[in-house]
C-alpha cells in the first residue's frame, strides 16, 4: 500500500496532541464549511488570489453527496471535533480529491498529509488505480507539497478528458487555467 513520505512536520511546533480521521457526519456538514473558509485564508497572502478568502466553499449539498458514498473524511482532535476534511469521489478508476481543508490554526502539522493517507488506503482497498486532483501550480502548499507526498504533475498529452474537464470548469469559475494543473499517484495495492 502506498506510504506516504514522513518529512515536512515543522520541527518545534507543538500541534494538537492526536488527531485521527474518521468518516465525517452528516451534523459535521456546517463545520466542514466552515473549516474550509479558514483554511481559504491562507490565501489573503496572495494579492491575486485574495479572492479566494472570500469565495465560495463546497456546498452543503456536495458534503451530503460525498458523505454518502463514503467519501468524505474528518480529522478530528481528541474531543471528536473536526480540524480538517479531505472530500474526494470515486471516478472511473481513479479517487478524485475534490476538496482537503484544514482549519488554518491547526495547519502545518501533517493534518492533510494523514487526510491523504486516509484517500490513499481507501482507494487501494477499494482496488482503484490512482488519486486524482487538481491545484495550483505554484503555490507552496498546493502543487509543490503534493509532488512532495509522490503526485505528479500532468502535462496536457496525459491528462485525463475528465481532468481536463475539471480544469477548463474551475477556469470558468475564476481560476485561470494556466495557473492550474492535474496531477495524480498510483495506487500500490
Amino acid at each position: 500500500m502506498t506510504q506516504l513520505p514522513l518529512d515536512g512536520i515543522p520541527a518545534g511546533k507543538a500541534g494538537p496532541s492526536s488527531v485521527r480521521i474518521r468518516l465525517a457526519r452528516e451534523d459535521e456538514v456546517e463545520t466542514l464549511r466552515l473549516i474550509e473558509r479558514s483554511a481559504a485564508q491562507s490565501f489573503r497572502l496572495i494579492e491575486a488570489l485574495s479572492w479566494l478568502a472570500v469565495g465560495d466553499v463546497q456546498s452543503a449539498e456536495r458534503h451530503h453527496e460525498l458523505l454518502a458514498q463514503g467519501t468524505n473524511w474528518a480529522a478530528v482532535s481528541e474531543e471528536d471535533a473536526p480540524v480538517g476534511f479531505l472530500s474526494a469521489e470515486v471516478v472511473e478508476q481513479d479517487l478524485h480529491i475534490w476538496e482537503i481543508s484544514v482549519d488554518h490554526l491547526h495547519q502545518g502539522f501533517g493534518i492533510g498529509r494523514k487526510l491523504i493517507q486516509q484517500a490513499l488506503d481507501h482507494a487501494a482497498t477499494h482496488g482503484l488505480e490512482a488519486v486524482t486532483l487538481t491545484t495550483f501550480r505554484t503555490i507552496p502548499w498546493n502543487c509543490p507539497y503534493y509532488e512532495r507526498l509522490g503526485f505528479r504533475t500532468l502535462d496536457e498529452t496525459e491528462m485525463s478528458p475528465r481532468l481536463a474537464e475539471v480544469l477548463d470548469l474551475e477556469a470558468e469559475h475564476g481560476l485561470a487555467r494556466d495557473t492550474r494543473c492535474a496531477m495524480r499517484l498510483t495506487v500500490d495495492g
